[in-house]
C-alpha cells in the first residue's frame, strides 16, 4: 500500500507548525510536502526591528530544510486546487509551471497585502510582508535623512526627513516606533541634524489621506505606508 500525500501550501506560522507535527507523528509513513515560495520560515512580528536595523534578517528566519528533514520541499507559489484531480498547480521561482498530487491538502497560504482606501495608498506605497520589503525600508530611510543634508530648499529637506505610517495596528504601531528612533539615531549622526532638525514618522488612522503633491501645497513626505500593507517610498518631486 503506497504511503499517502499530505501537501501543505505555505510556511507560515500554521504551515510550519503543521508541517512540523505531521512529521513527528508520520515517522516515514506519509509522503509530506511543503510548498512554499522561500525556503525560510520568517517571524513576521520582528520585521519592525530588522526595518530599523535592530536585528539582521537571519535572526528573524528558520530554516525549512534545517529544521524539517522529513519535509520535502518544493519552492513556488501556488496559483490553483484542482480539487476533482486532486493536484495543486503552482508556479515556480523562474516562472516554471509544476504540479503536486495530494491524498490530503493543507491549505495555510496566510494573508495578503490590504490596499486600505486611502487615496495615494495603491500609488505610492509598498508593501510591509517579507524581508525585501523590510530592508529596503531600513534602505529608503537612510537615504532619504542622507538626500535631506545636501538640499538647500527647507521645505525639500523636510519633506525627506518625514514619513507617515498608514494605519496603527500591531504593524503600523511598531513600525512607526523603531521608525522614530531609528531616524533619530540617523539624524544624530549625521550632519543633517543642524538642517532639518529631527525626521519624524507618523501614524495616521485609515480615514486619512495619503499625501500627494498638489499645486501650492509643500512637498509630501518620502513615506507613506499601510500596515499590513506598506511602507510608502515614493521619491519628492
Amino acid at each position: 500500500m503506497s504511503r499517502p500525500r499530505i501537501v501543505i501550501v505555505g510556511a507560515g506560522f500554521a504551515g510550519y507548525r503543521t508541517a512540523r507535527t505531521l512529521a513527528r507523528a508520520a515517522r516515514g509513513r506519509a509522503d509530506i510536502t511543503l510548498l512554499n515560495p522561500t525556503d525560510y520560515f520568517l517571524y513576521l512580528p520582528l520585521l519592525p526591528q530588522v526595518a530599523a536595523g535592530i536585528l539582521e534578517p537571519r535572526r528573524v528566519t528558520v530554516s525549512l530544510t534545517g529544521t524539517l528533514p522529513d519535509v520535502r520541499l518544493v519552492l513556488g507559489e501556488a496559483g490553483r486546487v484542482d480539487l476533482d484531480g486532486r493536484t495543486v498547480h503552482y508556479t515556480g521561482p523562474e516562472g516554471e509551471a509544476g504540479t503536486l498530487g495530494y491524498d490530503r491538502l493543507v491549505l495555510a497560504a496566510g494573508s495578503v497585502n490590504k490596499l486600505l482606501p486611502i487615496p495615494g495608498v495603491a500609488e505610492h506605497a509598498h508593501g510591509f510582508r517579507g524581508l525585501p520589503e523590510a530592508l529596503y525600508l531600513r534602505d529608503h530611510v537612510t537615504r532619504q535623512v542622507e538626500l535631506a543634508s545636501s538640499a538647500d530648499d527647507a521645505a525639500l529637506r523636510t519633506a525627506r526627513c518625514t514619513f507617515v505610517v498608514v494605519g496603527a495596528g500591531y504593524t503600523g504601531t511598531e513600525v512607526a516606533a523603531h521608525g522614530q528612533l531609528f531616524t533619530d539615531a540617523l539624524v544624530r549622526a549625521h550632519p543633517c541634524a543642524r538642517a532639518c532638525g529631527r525626521a519624524g514618522c507618523c501614524s495616521t488612522s485609515p480615514t486619512a489621506s495619503c499625501p500627494n503633491s498638489t499645486s501650492g501645497s509643500p512637498p509630501p513626505p518620502t513615506g507613506c505606508c499601510a500596515t499590513g500593507a506598506s511602507t510608502c517610498g515614493r521619491e519628492p518631486p
